[in-house]
């Protein structure tokens, strides 16, 4: 029986033909073997960038989670105000390194059927701002004194898909990225005594949704529609970020880093190659990101006489997802430059880092080279491991234009003593602001700052260390 011409295979062919397949084989083990490695490199490059962009969009998240979504700790429904009713102290503090110049009241705005609209009362030329952040922190409207002024009026804040009509006597609509917004709402203090006048003027500032406003009543928004924050592990957190990018639609400045994160699972692109992360992989490149934020922060900006002066996007960080993420890191929920302009002291003059175990600091305003501000300014101290007020025996924790008891040279200079121990001199004792035994930093606070201040012409004194 002859063999089928079809089947008749030249030796030297079959021979070639297995070695071919021999060939493929190997190379696909091979491959097979490698593609782990290069699948882990891949997912912890991935995950640290997607680390570096959540971060705020997380702490946010987790931030509505506690003072909204949770009933354990929840501070107030959406479209409400929860309002601190005692300036900040060491034992009271809304977040970390909170100034001690105004009254917080907090509110998030559910954004996702219809507007909400927030009712400014007189306040009879009291300075305020109401703050008005995206999920990612980015601030979208600064309402009150200084683009404002204090008279009485509604403002509308829309969410990213919402086209319809207003009433007409809104005075101005901002619209939201995200389809949540976090509203902080500062109110000056002119000391301990003027508290209650402040909190009774808390009370007036309203939220409602656009359907309950047009009926008379405040409030709104559904709970219990949203996903609640339940990470505990970083698969946890890649997994609320996700479900967090996907609530609203990515902005076109977005698209392609969110896009670069779809090999992990995050985000809503569809991925060209996902790729398998492990816990530990995902875990292990969260800790890298963290780490560098952290770093990060102390060294953005420029260095003058031992003062970080911020950059001027901070607050409008747009692609610097660094800058966001370290500013979340050191001081969450920081204004725009031009609302509150807040250079940091980490050094003295002699580009020492400051501390109160070791030094005894004097700061010296000269008459003519005192903070530009329009509204006020104060210099506030924190530790610098956990960036709290410091417990003292004078109850002070800041120093500023509106300070009761300080008193000038006679030249008119104001010269500020840092230190743990109270000065012996008079003078100095009155312009005591108290120093932990250990590392701190000061934070100068200029509300409404003159153009001199923003542009560099105007830089704090340094700080001058005993020797």
């Amino acid at each position: 029986m002859k063999t089928p011409r079809s089947w008749r295979v030249n030796p030297g062919v079959a021979s070639a033909l297995a070695m071919s397949a021999l060939t493929t084989f190997a190379s696909s083990t091979l491959a097979q073997q490698a593609a782990p490695a290069s699948d882990v490199a891949l997912a912890h490059a991935t995950a640290f960038q997607a680390t570096v962009f959540g971060y705020p969009l997380d702490g946010m998240y987790k931030r509505l989670q506690a003072e909204v979504l949770d009933a354990a700790t929840r501070k107030a429904d959406f479209d409400s105000y929860f309002h601190y009713v005692d300036l900040s102290t060491p034992e009271i503090s809304p977040f970390p390194a909170p100034n001690n110049d105004t009254l917080y009241s907090t509110a998030w705005l559910d954004l996702r059927n219809e507007p909400v609209i927030l009712s400014m009362p007189d306040t009879a030329g009291r300075y305020y701002t109401a703050h008005v952040m995206d999920m990612a922190t980015e601030t979208i409207a600064n309402i009150g004194q200084r683009l404002n002024g204090t008279e009485p009026g509604l403002f509308a804040v829309v969410g990213p898909n919402w086209q319809g009509a207003l009433p007409a006597n809104i005075k101005g609509v901002v619209r939201s990225d995200t389809v949540f917004a976090y509203v902080l709402l500062r109110l000056l203090v002119d000391g301990p005594a003027d508290v209650a006048s402040v909190n009774a003027l808390q009370k007036r500032f309203a939220i409602a949704s656009l359907s309950r406003h047009l009926a008379g009543q405040t409030g709104g928004g559904d709970m219990a529609s949203v996903p609640p924050y339940l990470a505990r592990t970083a698969a946890g957190r890649f997994a609320a970020l996700d479900r967090l990018l996907r609530m609203s639609p990515v902005l076109p400045r977005d698209e392609g880093m969110v896009a670069s994160f779809a090999p992990i699972g995050v985000g809503p692109a569809t991925p060209s190659l996902r790729v398998a992360a492990a816990p530990e992989t995902l875990a292990k490149a969260e800790g890298e990101a963290l780490a560098v934020i952290a770093s990060v922060g102390a060294r953005t900006g420029k260095f003058v006489r031992g003062w970080r002066i911020a950059p001027q996007a901070i607050g409008r960080y747009g692609v610097d997802y660094l800058q966001r993420a370290s500013v979340w890191d050191g001081g969450p929920l920081a204004n725009v430059p031009e609302e509150s302009f807040y250079p940091v002291a980490l050094l003295d003059s002699r580009n020492r880092p400051l501390d109160g175990a070791t030094g005894r600091y004097t700061l010296r305003f000269a008459p003519e080279r005192f903070p530009p501000a329009n509204a006020f300014w104060s210099i506030t101290l924190y530790k610098l491991g956990d960036k709290t007020l410091v417990a003292n025996p004078v109850d002070r924790y800041s120093i500023g234009n509106r300070t009761q008891g300080i008193v000038l040279g006679p030249d008119g200079a104001l010269t500020v003593a840092v230190q743990a121990e109270k000065p012996a001199d008079p003078m100095l004792a009155a312009n005591w602001l108290p120093a932990p035994r250990e590392p701190f930093y000061l934070v100068l606070r200029l509300y409404g700052p003159k153009p001199e201040a923003l542009s560099g012409a105007w830089t704090p004194p340094p700080l001058i260390r005993a020797e």
